[in-house]
């Protein structure tokens, strides 16, 4: 008979979002927790200081945390109950109950698609999509984590949405936004992100062309007050030029929440110096942004001063 989950140790196998979600919740409800991912960090896709930071938020609640690991097999003792899981480095870890949260696919199979026509992406086993939601017969739509795009559940209403406005009305509106989700990790604290990482930016646009503006959680008077875990900060990756914001990653206690800023900012092409106009409530964790957006701000007047000292010999 498995162990009662309080007191138990736990393996869970994946150290993306909800595996590092579900590894925190367990922990705090008083289990022992190994958590296992195949990366050689966790939450992969995003900024590596999210990574380690987080890692060390989770080392500090004492959760075992092994990268660059894969499982190769696993086995329970039927008399005890003991699950092991061999991994391909040839370690072994031991627990009472294992929780799998590598991923997920699509299930189109058995549902007579290719009968009608319409065609699955080769990789993702997804509906394939055009970018108005459409697939390969016309008048059939798809939307969501069936398609085998991002997984999220904002993301699947936001295009359901869009899908049945583009059935029942003219004109069609994109229901594809791979550049501008935003996307929240639930820990504690939790780490949010949208856009493009400044590894990501740079690969892109090129090093000269891409700033990065930082700081830290022990640096947010909101944080210092509320004596808030200092694991955490707020990053903005922007064009040097322009100031065109390309993505962000925050890691607070109400990153989930800031990150919308971001967002908004950022779906209406808002240059990011420009938040230093729009004032925000202290001491909010949201002020930060405003505080940081006015040092870019500042450094761009400085850089115009000579263009306006000549401007003011001139008379203008």
């Amino acid at each position: 008979k498995p162990k009662p989950l309080k007191d138990s140790t736990v393996i869970v196998v994946g150290g993306g979002p909800v595996g590092c979600e579900l590894s925190q919740a367990i922990s705090r409800l008083g289990c022992s927790v190994i958590l296992i991912s195949k990366s050689d960090r966790l939450l992969p896709s995003g900024e590596e200081i999210a990574s380690s930071e987080l890692q060390n938020v989770f080392e500090k609640e004492d959760i075992d945390v092994l990268c660059g690991e894969s499982a190769v097999s696993v086995t329970r003792d039927e008399s005890d109950g003991i699950i092991t899981l061999t991994l391909k480095s040839g370690k072994s870890v031991v627990g009472n109950h294992i929780l799998i949260a590598t991923g997920r696919k699509p299930n189109t199979n058995n549902m007579g698609l290719e009968d009608i026509g319409v065609d699955l992406c080769g990789k993702t086993k997804g509906i394939r999509v055009n970018d108005n939601l459409e697939t390969s017969v016309k008048g059939i739509y798809a939307a969501g984590d069936c398609t085998g795009d991002r997984q999220f559940t904002h993301y699947a209403g936001f295009q359901g949405a869009i899908s049945a406005r583009n059935i029942l009305l003219p004109l069609k509106d994109s229901g594809k936004r791979s550049d501008s989700i935003p996307a929240a990790t639930f820990t504690d604290p939790e780490v949010a992100s949208i856009g493009l990482t400044e590894d990501e930016a740079v690969m892109q646009y090129g090093a000269e062309k891409v700033s990065v503006s930082f700081r830290k959680l022990s640096q947010v008077d909101r944080a210092i007050c509320e004596d808030a875990d200092m694991h955490g900060f707020l990053k903005i990756v922007y064009k040097t030029k322009t100031k065109q914001i390309l993505g962000a990653t925050i890691m607070a206690p109400s990153a989930g929440e800031l990150i919308s800023e971001i967002a908004v900012a950022k779906e209406s092409k808002l240059s990011f110096d420009k938040l230093s106009t729009v004032m925000h409530a202290y001491p909010s964790y949201s002020i930060a942004l405003q505080q940081m957006a006015a040092e870019v701000y500042y450094d761009k007047l400085k850089n115009s001063k000579t263009l306006y000292d000549i401007l003011k010999k001139i008379g203008l």
